[in-house]
């Protein structure tokens, strides 16, 4: 697909787990259809944040323009307004056929009753809230009547039907209602919390248990590995001043609120309202969100700020009003904005009030504008930085500049993981992990809440202990690799031989990065640790080889507005010392010019060290963009020679200073000559192509010119995908070099490994000319 967002272009394609979940889901249709296999629905369990969105989109598109299904209906149900904006979103952002949205109930009635009862055709959006047994049971029983005379929408083979958030809202009377009226549909549900519990089973819903318990299954761990998402930890805070009480907790534990039927909530909400009372009283408490208020913005200053964005999840709508009050009182007014629905009849005065105070801000009458309008800046402008909430925006919401969660409101089982998932989403490289900070005591009880769930939970959260150890571990193994360097010297000579450790496996360079990077992303994440103050002299050398290495072998540096932005730390504990000032103030970047072999002379006294920047600057120019390059190419057998005797444990710094500075001196030698040519790239890579077959002869360099003048014609923009233009660049180059069968007595078999040679040579430069 194409997608455009805020005007710019891109290209949308299927993630690996996207495009299998995807062809199952077409292919179980044409399986039924074909009469292959029976089986009509499925259950897709995809982790938080792997793009359950367009999983559901590729499938949706592909199957819309299947022949077999001779123009389908293919219904989206989702259970809240928000998922329903996303979608939209989505849809309408993509290059594809656009959605029908489906506003009302008559509007549902409408689409179903089309085409004299076949229903409409095309790709609909519906919340499952709009199949009101109440409204629709009348419209039922007709359909059934009519399904026995003929095709309707109830009894048809080409309706799909894909369910967003598969785990909630299946097992009540709005679900029920809709596969009375769908019954002959298919049905393939998408969650990344599947349930399964009396009366709530994901899997028997979706699945064919205990065959089958889901047709595709993408979990944390891989999501994790494969760079989709980042774990998630926690770490409590406050717990004498501010937690919930263990009885408090037992109440709210053995109260079934979560994921119950929508068309029932209400009704049970009421049922056990006396039972939160006292608990929501106790969330609600001005003097206790003043406590926390203070903490949240403490830390919010001195770890995520100016980084990363956060989310305050409170107990109520109420508590809502209040957190905005005492943030506001800690923090600018702009720092902080409330997302949460809005009753004018029934509010509260303080509801009403900070509505109001909204509106007063934003000077906009529609509060649904405004919340839209924040979620929308808060994704992608500096303010506001902290989003505070109580039932919105804990499912479906995809923002990766979201990285701490100030949890103050008890969440569990499912609700619970889809919250917390919201700050899995990996962020420029920066993120290391979403951070849970828990102010009720909840995520205490998180691996005994688990546990029932089996293996498939391992992993979904680690308490703030793990990101120590893994802190640990990484310096550990760092040191491990660097065993033979003296420890806690800053001199060049010791930075070097770190370097020279480092590059001559590769596997160990690729591993040090890594785990530096890991490392420094852990460094910020830690906050005020002990264990960083324990560890901080061996963070603070391995921070110094790291340095010495991106500037040596890399001939760079990360952006310093970069490094001061996201790694604030380890700019005030490592960068900003002697050690450190005085290692990047005495670090030449050489750049590799005409002037390089002067300059290296006059910057860099020690051989070793000369050394080991002519071979790093060989490999990161010559050998990287030999393509690019015909001079590079030329050289490249001699300059990989040179990188062979750096990577032998015992190095002859002398002679590999010596075979690459000779390696500099010839690309010099041959940069003058094609400037003094005039030669383009692929002009002189023809020469140095048929010099290398026949020697240096200037009537070489006059055929060259003659045949670039010949293909000229032919090379337009995208030449090389035009079968004619090709044909004829390759007619002329065979013509041209049958002039050295009589002027060097070229043999048929020598014939054709020049014009290998020299074809190969116009089509990589003749492409970038």
């Amino acid at each position: 697909f194409y997608r455009v967002e805020m005007g710019e272009a891109t290209k949308v394609i299927a993630r690996y787990m996207q495009y299998r979940a995807s062809e199952k889901i077409v292919q179980r249709v044409l399986n039924n259809l074909e009469g292959i296999e029976d089986k009509k629905k499925g259950l897709i369990w995809h982790w938080q944040g792997s793009g359950k969105t367009l999983t559901m989109i590729f499938a949706a598109n592909k199957l819309y323009h299947q022949k077999q299904l001779e123009n389908p209906t293919i219904f989206f149900i989702v259970d809240r307004n928000e998922l329903e904006d996303q979608l939209r979103g989505e849809f309408f952002s993509l290059d594809i056929i656009e959605p029908e949205i489906i506003g009302s109930i008559n509007e549902l009635k409408r689409v179903l009753e089309y085409d004299d009862g076949r229903g409409k055709r095309g790709i609909l959006i519906t919340l499952i809230h709009k199949f009101r047994p109440d409204e629709l049971r009348d419209f039922q029983i007709e359909l059934e009547e009519q399904s026995k005379k003929k095709e309707t929408i109830q009894n048809r083979k080409n309706v799909i039907a894909f369910i967003d958030e598969g785990h909630r809202t299946q097992y009540g009377t709005l679900a029920g209602q809709m596969k009375s009226i769908l019954k002959n549909s298919f049905f393939f549900a998408l969650t990344g919390t599947p349930i399964s519990k009396e009366g709530r089973d994901t899997y028997k819903e979706y699945s064919y248990p205990p065959e089958e318990t889901y047709l595709d299954r993408y979990f944390i761990t891989d999501s994790i590995k494969d760079g989709f998402t980042v774990k998630i930890a926690y770490q409590p805070r406050l717990e004498k001043e501010v937690h919930l009480k263990k009885e408090m907790l037992d109440v709210f534990l053995s109260v079934g609120l979560e994921e119950i039927p929508v068309d029932i909530k209400d009704e049970v909400e009421e049922r056990v309202k006396k039972k939160l009372n006292h608990i929501n009283m106790f969330l609600e408490d001005e003097k206790r969100i003043q406590i926390v208020a203070r903490d949240i913005a403490k830390h919010f200053k001195e770890n995520v700020d100016g980084k990363f964005k956060a989310m305050v999840v409170t107990a109520t709508r109420k508590a809502c009003a209040r957190y905005k009050s005492a943030l506001d009182s800690y923090l600018p007014e702009n720092y902080s904005e409330i997302v949460m629905s809005y009753n004018k009849k029934k509010d509260q005065e303080i509801i009403q009030l900070a509505v109001r105070e909204a509106r007063g801000r934003y000077g906009d009458e529609d509060y649904d504008d405004i919340k839209k309008g924040v979620v929308g800046r808060f994704k992608e402008e500096e303010y506001p930085k902290i989003l505070i909430v109580t039932e919105m925006l804990l499912a479906g919401f995809d923002a990766p500049v979201l990285q701490t969660m100030y949890l103050d409101k008890p969440l569990k089982e499912h609700r619970l993981l889809q919250a917390i998932a919201r700050t899995n989403r990996p962020y420029k490289d920066v993120k290391e992990a979403g951070l849970i900070i828990d102010y009720v005591g909840i995520l205490k009880e998180i691996k005994k809440a688990f546990e029932k769930y089996g293996r498939e939970y391992r992993g979904v959260i680690d308490d703030f202990e793990s990101l120590k150890r893994e802190f640990i571990d990484l310096i550990n193994e760092i040191m491990e690799l660097l065993q033979d360097v003296p420890k806690d010297q800053y001199d060049r000579e010791t930075l070097l031989k770190a370097v020279a450790v480092l590059t001559t496996n590769e596997d160990d360079t690729r591993k040090f990065l890594e785990n530096y990077r890991t490392l420094r992303k852990l460094f910020e994440l830690l906050g005020p640790s002990e264990i960083k103050i324990e560890l901080l002299s061996e963070y603070r050398w391995i921070s110094a080889i790291y340095t010495y290495y991106m500037k040596t072998v890399r001939s760079e540096t990360d952006s310093e507005k970069y490094i001061q932005k996201y790694f604030e730390k380890t700019v005030r504990y490592v960068h900003e010392t002697i050690e450190f000032e005085t290692l990047e103030k005495n670090l030449p970047i050489i750049e590799f010019n005409e002037e390089y072999l002067k300059n290296l002379q006059e910057k860099i006294e020690s051989k070793e060290e000369k050394a080991a920047n002519i071979v790093f600057t060989l490999n990161r120019y010559v050998l990287v963009e030999k393509h690019d390059n015909p001079i590079y190419e030329t050289l490249t057998d001699k300059i990989e020679r040179i990188l062979e005797l750096w990577k032998q444990k015992t190095k002859d710094f002398e002679q590999i200073y010596l075979e690459g500075y000779g390696a500099i001196e010839e690309l010099n030698r041959l940069g003058r000559r094609q400037k003094e040519l005039g030669f383009t790239n692929m002009e002189y890579s023809l020469l140095l192509a048929l010099e290398d077959r026949f020697g240096k002869e200037e009537e070489l360099v006059e055929d060259v010119r003659q045949l670039s003048k010949k293909l000229e014609k032919y090379m337009f923009t995208g030449w090389t995908v035009q079968p004619t233009e090709r044909k004829k660049v390759q007619q002329a180059v065979r013509r041209f070099i049958r002039r050295y069968i009589r002027r060097y007595g070229l043999t048929h078999t020598g014939l054709n490994e020049l014009y290998d040679k020299l074809i190969k040579n116009v089509e990589n430069y003749g492409r970038k000319k």
